[in-house]
């Protein structure tokens, strides 16, 4: 029986992760072809107003999908169907509500920042990317283990945005259309994802009782307290340079940032695929599934490592050809970005696959309440006094120190178990 259930699972695990990576791959050539096209039409001052913008509407992203990534995703594993549209319903209704708030503070940035047109209105275009996020049902294909759903949606959407964006993006007065494409990408794989999920098992909504929102959004506190964090940890320099610095600054960091978020895209769909994995093997104990992730970390990492080596040694180059001159003279910016990467990825394996993995919410999130704090702070005083430069300086320090706080309570958790074997 456990032989059969084995083969089940591996073969689930290579289709999934097939189709993740045909989603990941398309995800990493898309921008490829669309950003050296963007930068050079927007130019860096317009390019940076953009991403100023999508910088804002990524912390109400956060919100809005809150924790439901990792937690409702695990409850889909666990429960039976017969309760599942109470989970889906709570999920939705939750999501609607934390919409809700999001667009208050837009409304509210909007009417103090009135005077810069160009920010407010890109702001305000941008906010149909979150009617997306509300929609989005990613989490019940992933813990269906069904993820060429996501794949086929994401991959339709983004066709339809990209031919959009060269069609009629041509100058840099264009840059609502482009805020207006952009969006089209995550509204119509909400919209789309959410009626395949309804027909392929047979969602319905009913009405769910207000404890059980709040039931769900207790569940789902760790998790987005994390993804906040990372959330500032890899978009809190943006924030800070739009500040401080000027919006062609903030272009430039905004476009040479985009080459390590690229390469992590090849890294998300082994997260997404080995979670599931991961939390099976931790229902035996933490050893066992701490095994089986640092023997998937080690044939994993070197991979990464030796891809961002030799993009350091040819990083000007290949800034130049991406982004066009203006982008080149700060080519440098990309070494510690990279760094900043595979701590990101070390950091995953120990965060998400061992500490949420195996249920230790709580311990995961106060190791980021403790680094995102630093992040801020390291942030905040580099980006201030070294602008750019410390903009890019300050996310692999920021990592380093969540590292240290993972590897004391992976140690502690550890040597916890090993006492209750012994007695």
């Amino acid at each position: 029986m456990m032989k059969r259930m084995d083969r089940f699972i591996s073969k689930r695990t290579i289709k999934n992760g097939i189709w993740m990576y045909l989603l990941q791959f398309f995800n990493a050539i898309v921008p490829l072809l669309t950003l050296p096209y963007i930068t050079r039409v927007l130019g860096v001052s317009q390019y940076g107003v953009f991403s100023i913008a999508f910088n804002i509407v990524g912390y109400m992203q956060i919100l809005v999908e809150y924790g439901f990534g990792m937690s409702a995703t695990r409850k889909v594993v666990l429960i039976d169907d017969k309760n599942i549209d109470e989970l889906f319903s709570a999920v939705v209704y939750a999501r609607c509500l934390l919409m809700v708030i999001c667009c208050i503070f837009a409304t509210l940035f909007i009417f103090f920042k009135k005077n810069n047109i160009e920010l407010c209105s890109s702001l305000f275009v941008l906010l149909f990317c979150l009617f997306g996020y509300c929609m989005q049902m990613n989490w019940m294909f992933q813990g269906k283990q069904e993820m060429g759903y996501i794949s086929i949606v994401n991959i339709v959407s983004r066709l339809i945005s990209v031919f959009c964006i060269f069609a009629f993006v041509k100058q840099s007065s264009d840059l609502l259309l482009y805020c207006l494409f952009y969006s089209a990408s995550p509204f119509l794989s909400g919209c789309i994802g959410l009626k395949v999920a309804i027909r392929k098992y047979n969602l319905h909504f009913v009405k769910p009782s207000l404890k059980k929102i709040k039931e769900e959004l207790k569940e789902g506190w760790y998790v987005f307290t994390t993804q906040l964090s990372s959330k500032i940890f890899g978009s809190i320099g943006i924030t800070f340079l739009s500040i401080f610095a000027s919006s062609s600054e903030v272009g430039i960091f905004s476009a040479i940032q985009k080459i390590p978020n690229i390469l992590m895209l090849a890294w998300t769909p082994v997260a997404q695929v080995l979670y599931p994995i991961s939390s099976v093997h931790m229902r035996n104990n933490f050893k066992t599934g701490k095994d089986f992730v640092y023997r998937i970390r080690r044939r994993v990492l070197p991979i990464y490592i030796l891809t961002s080596f030799v993009i350091c040694v040819f990083s000007k180059s290949i800034i130049k050809i991406a982004y066009g001159k203006n982008y080149s003279d700060c080519y440098y910016w990309v070494i510690p970005l990279l760094a900043w990467m595979l701590i990101a990825i070390n950091n995953n394996f120990l965060g998400i696959q061992l500490l949420l993995g195996g249920g230790f919410d709580r311990e995961y999130s106060k190791c980021f309440q403790i680094s995102v704090l630093s992040t801020i702070l390291l942030n905040f005083m580099l980006i201030y006094f070294a602008s750019g430069n410390g903009a890019a300086l300050a996310p692999v320090l920021s990592e380093l120190i969540l590292y240290i706080m993972l590897k004391i309570n992976i140690h502690k958790i550890s040597n916890s178990e090993i006492k209750l074997n012994r007695s």
